[in-house]
């Protein structure tokens, strides 16, 4: 487990880690489970709205503005729940999430691509009399093909990371939103 990985690492990890901003989400999830306990005060609800009386400047108030501007809290408070149960439990413990039933993933992108061998390689330069560069670019350029896809996955895992990384970020602010907003409105009311 992630708690085994931090233990058994002298260093633990950065502060700007993906395991450190999951460890923010869940925390910032439960505690927005714990402090709404009634969940239907926020249907009508919106980011915004008349009754939303929250200050959102800064940097974190320009990012719940600009990303999640009108948003019913109720539908908010749902899917930031199905996702922390997503994250922690995995896809497959979610019965419930219509998005996902309805759009599965689309397999048939991942197509299987022949790539030259270097055994065919041999047999067409066996065919061939010369030994000319071209020859040996050939078998360089399966070389590459290789490692041009190890940089190709890695630049791909990065990049997904990173926006993942962003994403985890943005509902962990959308959870804190939720949870300082409802206990705002609980307020005024009383």
């Amino acid at each position: 487990t992630l708690q085994q990985l931090v233990q058994n690492d002298q260093h633990g990890f950065s502060n700007a880690s993906i395991f450190n901003s999951i460890e923010q989400f869940v925390r910032s999830v439960s505690e927005m489970e714990d402090t709404i306990l009634i969940p239907r005060r926020l249907l009508d609800s919106t980011i915004g709205d008349s009754e939303d009386k929250f200050n959102l400047e800064g940097k974190r108030g320009s990012i719940i503005k600009a990303t999640l501007a009108n948003t019913d809290l109720y539908r908010l408070y749902n899917i930031i729940s199905q996702l922390k149960v997503e994250l922690l439990w995995s896809r497959e413990h979610m019965t419930n999430c219509q998005e996902l039933q309805e759009s599965p993933l689309p397999f048939d992108r991942f197509r299987y691509t022949r790539c030259s061998s270097t055994t065919s390689i041999y047999s067409v330069q066996s065919i061939c009399t010369s030994d000319s560069e071209s020859d040996i670019v050939v078998e360089n350029d399966f070389r590459l093909e290789n490692e041009d896809a190890a940089v190709a996955a890695a630049r791909t895992f990065k990049r997904h990371l990173h926006g993942l990384h962003r994403d985890i970020q943005k509902m962990t602010l959308a959870a804190e939103y939720l949870t300082l907003r409802y206990q705002k409105d609980i307020n005024d009311r009383v």
